[in-house]
């Protein structure tokens, strides 16, 4: 007899959890989504990321809400990238250390001479958008919006002699994603040149850099992303809400961003950090031996397929 009673309570139990979970989310209360970003609080790039919070607020009409946690509060991007895995954090605003983190594929974009104008950017990520959105998806991911980090500069202690030179000098750090251990090496005293956008420079503080190139080593993306648990917790209008204002609020953000990193670039040269002018002799070379590079990484099929569409965006038609 107890045996039947525990079963009967246990059928009634498993009936009543699986109405629970069938039931739908009352319109009245809003999806909260929880994201974490490297930004620092009052920089352009968090001026950006909260308006777009607001603006999908205000389009769904309350029922979808962001709270960013900037700062690098939740750990470094690797970190961001887990909890994103494993649905413990709703999404994040993140370089290409966290998109590589989620979809290895993303490393692609790491090559360095891919790109030497924001117009090559733009139409490789778009000539590429599908696709990394079908990566992600594929990982039960949502790939919401391209953001933009800009231009890896090569910064150095000393003064710089030769492009060569510092490159050389700059090779144990290069391969480092942008992360703490890129960073401590930096304020350690430890690197003596490397590669990192001007905001970030910024960020880290303009005296730890006495010199840098104008030559743009390589470009580091960014992108919005999104758990599949976040995602699934929007209706399908929701999602589209979402998707359509990131898509409308891409390309500003995208400007806001790079005019930003022009002013930093600016802000170093006044801070006094010399700058070395490449020459065409420099630039030439540079630009053989990123184009050898890319042909070896070619082999690895992981990479070689996404590098090789990338390079055929870039082309002009």
């Amino acid at each position: 007899m107890g045996v039947r009673v525990f079963g009967l309570v246990g059928v009634v139990l498993v009936a009543l959890v699986t109405t629970a979970l069938a039931e739908p989310r009352d319109p009245r209360d809003p999806v909260r989504l929880r994201l974490g970003t490297q930004a620092i609080d009052g920089s352009r790039y968090m001026k950006d990321i909260l308006a777009l919070g607001k603006e999908i607020e205000k389009r769904t009409r309350g029922a979808v809400q962001l709270d960013w946690v900037s700062g690098g509060q939740l750990g470094d991007e690797g970190a961001m990238a887990k909890l994103i895995a494993t649905g413990a954090l709703d999404g994040g605003g993140l370089s290409e250390t966290g998109l590589s983190a989620l979809v290895p594929e993303m490393a692609a974009w790491r090559s360095p001479g891919m790109f030497r104008t924001y117009e090559e950017v733009d139409r490789a990520t778009a000539a590429l958008d599908a696709t990394v959105r079908d990566q992600f998806t594929q990982r039960g991911l949502t790939f919401a919006m391209w953001a933009d980090l800009g231009f890896s500069q090569v910064f150095s202690t000393a003064p710089i002699t030769s492009l060569r030179a510092v490159l050389e000098q700059a090779a144990p750090w290069i391969t480092l994603p942008l992360d703490g251990a890129l960073t401590e090496a930096i304020t350690s005293g430890r690197a003596q040149a490397w590669t990192m956008p001007a905001l970030y420079m910024l960020a880290i503080g303009s005296t730890k850099a006495h010199a840098m190139t104008d030559l743009r080593y390589r470009y580091v993306v960014g992108g919005l992303v999104f758990s599949h648990e976040a995602w699934s917790r929007l209706s399908a209008t929701e999602q589209q809400v979402v998707l359509e204002v990131c898509h409308e609020r891409e390309a500003r953000i995208r400007a806001s961003w790079r005019k930003e990193t022009e002013r930093g670039l600016t802000s170093l040269r006044k801070s006094g950090v010399a700058l070395h002018t490449a020459s065409e002799a420099e630039l030439a070379a540079f630009a053989e031996a990123a184009t050898r590079q890319r042909m070896a990484q070619a082999k690895q099929p992981a990479l070689g397929e996404l590098r090789a569409k990338i390079v055929a965006a870039v082309a002009p038609p």
